[in-house]
């Protein structure tokens, strides 16, 4: 599967004996239409295989596996005969550990050969000067740098197709697949430490300050 999009080739595609697929859900807009291309994909091609959601939680703002969820089951019911099999969860206590937490959560179910591959929704910062006026909070810890669609690490079994657009081409995505008005409600991108979900800060996390200047919206 080929997606043009104005910002970079989207590339979808499986080799036949992948049939345990990870997918880190965080429950924001990424992951949550990275899922969308990859259950497409799945049904377009008639592909048998399994899906198995990753996601980890913060504590104080554990916000993932609720709004992971409800991606899941939104994607059951457009495609009702994607299979989905274990979701794998972790929870993490401090900021500066959240990724090695993932990482763990990640390799052990490459070590118990739960997954034969994984994708990731990492996508690329705005342009500099947009994420310079962003309110002054630390950004994204992990590495947002242009890149290959599969990553050369784990024998290229790890699949970032976003790895080269912005979140105004993730929004574009949303918009070729017709998903804007049903999907992205269902993702959060917020993290402000806090229990209340029901909306995002709006302003005081960069998160909130990129998912606005992406799609001109919160919710």
């Amino acid at each position: 599967m080929i997606i043009e999009n104005t910002q970079d080739k989207i590339v979808f595609d499986l080799p036949e004996n992948y049939k345990n697929i990870g997918i880190k859900l965080s429950g924001g807009a990424d992951s949550a239409i990275v899922l969308y291309m990859l259950c497409k994909y799945i049904h377009d091609n008639e592909k048998i295989c399994e899906i198995n959601p990753i996601t980890v939680c913060h504590a104080g703002k554990a916000f993932q596996l609720q709004f992971a969820t409800k991606v899941i089951f939104y994607m059951q019911e457009k495609f009702p005969g994607i299979k989905f099999g274990k979701h794998f969860t972790g929870v993490n206590y401090h900021p500066e550990s959240y990724a090695d937490v993932q990482k763990t959560v990640v390799d052990n179910c490459y070590k118990n050969k739960q997954i034969d591959c994984h994708f990731v929704g990492i996508t690329k910062n705005p342009p500099q000067d947009i994420a310079d006026s962003f309110v002054v909070q630390p950004g994204p810890a992990d590495d947002r740098s242009a890149g290959k669609y599969r990553e050369t690490v784990l024998d290229n079994r790890i699949f970032r197709p976003l790895i080269n657009i912005d979140k105004k081409g993730v929004k574009e995505l949303y918009e070729y697949f017709g998903v804007l008005d049903d999907l992205f409600p269902l993702t959060r991108s917020c993290e402000t430490f806090t229990d209340d979900f029901s909306k995002h800060c709006e302003d005081k996390c960069w998160f909130c300050c990129e998912r606005y200047w992406g799609f001109g919206r919160y919710e």
